[in-house]
């Protein structure tokens, strides 16, 4: 009999696979649009994004784990009235707030693009600007069905825009290519966004009409419970964001920077020019970064499923599921970040040759960075139980403290020649490492729990260095004997089936984790034995 994996793992299964398929749509995407628009047009496109990164996070990225969060809370002591009208009183703050970051991006443009030395970014910014307008409401729907421990509608939604950014993002981008005036296939491509955007709040508010009967008829229950004003709940939900927010701003501030220095410090070794600065920087954004968010996402994912889980548990002082969830995500964490990390730096160059064949150069950032993911998923999930706990400040203190690490290394070894933009790869490990470490300082301190590193770490990198080993000799035997194209795509295959037997050697793949592969009950049996 097949056996079951635990809501928790269900739930985060759900949202790693959105995510999952989200950023691969997102990297194929990106194939495609650089053959347009070229490594120069990448450095605009990205640094477009960049910029909305971060006003995302002020209008909607903290949103769904705080209202989570908070609703998760109140779930768990049965107060669903409570839980449902914080989420009406974030609606509409997010909606306000969402407005009046739109206006400021739109009209901010020129100074935003000028500041990070990237002027042609301009239009492609204000294309950005009417997203931040409906990402308020998008965010705080999100996190209300993450309270509600229902994740499906909230895969559905990211998938959904997901396809339409990456459909409307391409057929714009191709319909403005004019290689005199590059920057408008760029805001072309930026405009899709936003039309995903919407795409995604649609049909979220469509899945929400469907069930908001049923969350109606639980708040009937419990009319005999202490009621919050909304007046308390804004003052609740502001001392729970604000401190997510702002430390979320700080890793999101971490890539303009690396952008906007990597511009100035580079061009200052007097060895480049212009329009080699700008491909390095694009490298950077359009290659390693993006690359390296794909494993990320699931960490993304399980950091959002966890916080309810760790949150609830916290309400009702159950010590023993926070430690469980802890442990729990952290491993799947690792199981997913650290094979990846591997398989990036053993295959770098195919990799890139395979994705960008035009413009297949960046390997060397790849494969010494990818380190990185394995730092940023940890602290991720770390980030993630601390605010589960209601430790919302302490996150905000180690970020601080990683991107205070991540300026001097970039201002110094940016200027090097030998070095440039592979200083802000290093400055990124850098961050990750101080700011997880911190993390980890505060959780133990704050909940005395230590989670297991030795089984989030040994097993799977044990196994993930036989796979490493494996994918080197197969690659150079088979790209021998065919395209790069096609040894690349074998080797990935074959290196992802050796690290699962090599784990299931190790018995490292516990029953929850097979559950959840999409295999016969008697496959599952046969592999539990």
């Amino acid at each position: 009999m097949k056996p079951q994996a635990t809501p928790f793992v269900r739930q985060a299964a759900l949202l790693g696979i959105s995510y999952f398929i989200g950023r691969l749509l997102g990297v194929a995407y990106r194939l495609p649009l650089t053959g347009m628009i070229g490594d120069e047009g990448n450095a605009w496109y990205t640094t477009s994004h960049h910029v909305y990164a971060v006003a995302l996070i002020i209008v909607a990225g903290a949103l769904p784990s705080t209202v989570s969060k908070l609703v998760s809370e109140r779930v768990a002591l049965g107060q669903y009235r409570n839980a449902h009208n914080l989420f009406k009183t974030t609606m509409m703050f997010s909606i306000f707030v969402g407005t009046l970051m739109g206006f400021a991006m739109w009209f901010g443009a020129r100074f935003i693009s000028d500041m990070l030395s990237s002027p042609e970014s301009f239009y492609a910014i204000r294309a950005l600007a009417p997203a931040l307008a409906i990402l308020g409401a998008m965010g705080a729907l999100r996190g209300y069905f993450l309270g509600m421990k229902s994740s499906l509608p909230v895969a559905l939604s990211q998938t959904t825009e997901q396809v339409f950014n990456v459909a409307f993002s391409l057929w714009l981008a191709y319909l403005l290519l004019d290689a005199e005036r590059l920057h408008r296939s760029v805001t072309g491509a930026a405009a899709g966004t936003s039309i995903g955007v919407l795409a995604g709040l649609l049909i979220l508010i469509f899945l929400y009409s469907l069930v908001q009967r049923d969350f109606k008829k639980r708040m009937l229950k419990d009319l005999d419970r202490p009621y919050e004003n909304e007046r308390d709940q804004l003052k609740i939900l502001l001392f729970t964001a604000v401190p997510i927010i702002a430390g979320m701003g700080l890793y999101a501030l971490g890539t303009p920077i690396d952008q906007g220095m990597a511009n100035a410090r580079i061009a200052s070794s007097g060895v480049f020019s212009v329009e080699e600065v700008n491909i390095l920087v694009g490298q950077f954004g359009g290659k390693f970064l993006l690359l390296t968010g794909l494993p990320v996402a699931m960490a993304i994912a399980l950091s959002l499923a966890v916080i309810p889980e760790i949150s609830s548990a916290n309400s009702v002082k159950d010590r023993n599921g926070i430690r469980t969830h802890i442990n729990t995500a952290l491993r799947l964490a690792m199981l997913i970040t650290i094979p990846s990390a591997v398989g990036l730096a053993v295959l770098a160059d195919p990799i890139l040759t395979l994705l960008f064949p035009s413009f297949p150069e960046g390997g060397a950032l790849l494969r010494w960075g990818a380190i990185s993911v394995v730092f940023m998923a940890a602290n991720q999930i770390l980030t993630g139980s601390l605010q589960g706990v209601g430790k919302v400040t302490m996150p905000l203190i180690a970020a601080f403290f990683g991107l205070l690490v991540k300026l001097p290394i970039n201002y110094f070894l940016m200027a090097d020649p030998d070095i440039n933009v592979m200083g802000a790869v290093i400055s990124t490990i850098a961050c990750f490492l101080v700011a997880g470490s911190l993390n980890l300082f505060f959780l133990y301190k704050s909940t005395h729990i230590m989670p297991r590193f030795d089984e989030a770490l040994i097993k799977p990198s044990a196994s993930a260095a036989i796979m490493g080993l494996a994918c080197w000799g197969l690659y150079r035997g088979l790209a021998v004997i065919i395209p790069n194209s096609l040894a690349t795509v074998l080797t990935l295959i074959l290196g992802m089936l050796i690290y699962i037997v090599a784990m299931m050697l190790m018995r490292s793949l516990k029953s929850s984790d097979i559950a959840l592969l999409p295999l016969p009950e008697k496959a599952v049996d046969w592999l539990m034995k």
